[in-house]
């Protein structure tokens, strides 16, 4: 079998890019390993929290299956402290806005194929994927969108992403409002709790391992690689969302990421400018190393300094006026409010 390009992974990222591709007319192979049931059982335990903005920054896709507006964000710290700010976001159906995406990319034409990729290389001609029951797809192009134990990545990059975080998610029936809770200390090692709205319940999860809800519907676990790899971009191969390690070691959101880069990789093998793709990531803000500094500092901080550093930041309205004012009077932690604010504004 031959494409022009072959796309490894049919989730967010692989969505998109293949949507981008066809709508230009691009010949494309879809391989995924789920079975229709095993897609719906993953992706309805995973990340569906998004601001507002990536749907403004995406040609081809649209603002769909909201069931939950998020209005604000509150940190929990240690000490008592909490923090409030204002977001606009989204909580997704991603199982039915995936479910739509694929159906769109099969009415452009694209061709998707059920089965494992165990083995990516490069030919004379360009790439092979073969798939555990022996068969093999050639194209011009491979992307690699496999999720953070990527094949392509493995095979044709030899890479591995900064950080890889552990984690489990949990469906409960409990009513939460509008609101992306984040409780953070104790137990979390360098991460958080979730509490988010999801329909008429909520999703919430944390570290693999440190916490479980006395009673839930549904769970799932999963690995969240962050903190990016070396190179996204490799003559023809190309890396996109969790299979580049492009989630935000932050807060650990991947949605925006993977939808975006999907459509940017798109969009640079159309045009054949070759390193656009990795230029167009190094310069965005999403690949900023002031996370993955925020991240190193958050993993050695104890409750006590959390709490320290909270407190401050908590006694005004405003986040805004409250960091400046908290930066001048603790100085050292100035990069830590300042990662905090961007991380709400372009890490999910």
């Amino acid at each position: 079998m031959t494409s022009r390009v072959t796309v490894v992974g049919s989730g967010p990222a692989g969505l998109s890019a293949s949507l981008y591709l066809s709508a230009k007319g691009a010949e494309v192979t879809v391989i995924d390993r789920l079975s229709e049931a095993g897609y719906e059982r993953y992706h309805s335990v995973c990340g569906a929290g998004i601001s507002k903005r990536t749907f403004r920054e995406l040609e081809l896709i649209e603002e769909s299956h909201v069931i939950n507006p998020v209005k604000d964000a509150l940190l929990r710290f240690p000490g008592g402290t909490d923090i409030r700010m204002r977001i606009d976001g989204a909580v997704i159906d991603r199982v039915g806005f995936l479910k739509d995406l694929r159906e769109r990319c099969s009415e452009q034409g694209c061709r998707f194929v059920h089965g494992r990729a165990v083995k990516a290389e490069r030919t004379d001609d360009g790439f092979k994927v073969t798939l555990a029951d022996g068969s093999v797809i050639e194209s011009d192009h491979l992307v690699g969108c496999d999720g953070a134990f990527s094949v392509v990545r493995r095979d044709i990059f030899g890479t591995r992403p900064r950080y890889e975080l552990s984690a489990r998610e949990f469906v409960t029936s409990d009513k939460v409002d509008d609101t992306f809770e984040m409780i953070l200390g104790g137990d979390y090692v360098g991460a958080y709790r979730w509490v988010f709205p999801s329909g008429d319940g909520c999703n919430t999860g944390s570290v693999s391992g440190r916490y479980e809800p006395e009673e839930y519907i549904q769970s799932g676990g999963r690995v969240i690689p962050a903190g990016g790899v070396p190179k996204i971009e490799d003559s023809g191969a190309y890396l996109c969302g969790d299979a580049a390690g492009m989630p935000n070691p932050v807060s650990f959101g991947g949605l925006r990421a993977a939808l975006l880069s999907g459509q940017e990789c798109a969009r640079s093998i159309l045009t054949g400018k070759t390193g656009s793709y990795e230029r167009w990531w190094r310069g965005n803000i999403m690949s900023s190393e002031r996370f993955c500094r925020f991240h190193d500092a958050f993993v050695e901080m104890s409750d006590e300094q959390l709490a320290k550093m909270a407190k401050p930041v908590g006694r005004f309205r405003s986040i805004w006026m409250s960091g400046i004012l908290a930066s001048l009077r603790h100085p050292k932690y100035i990069p830590l409010y300042i990662g905090c604010l961007v991380t709400f504004r372009n890490g999910w």
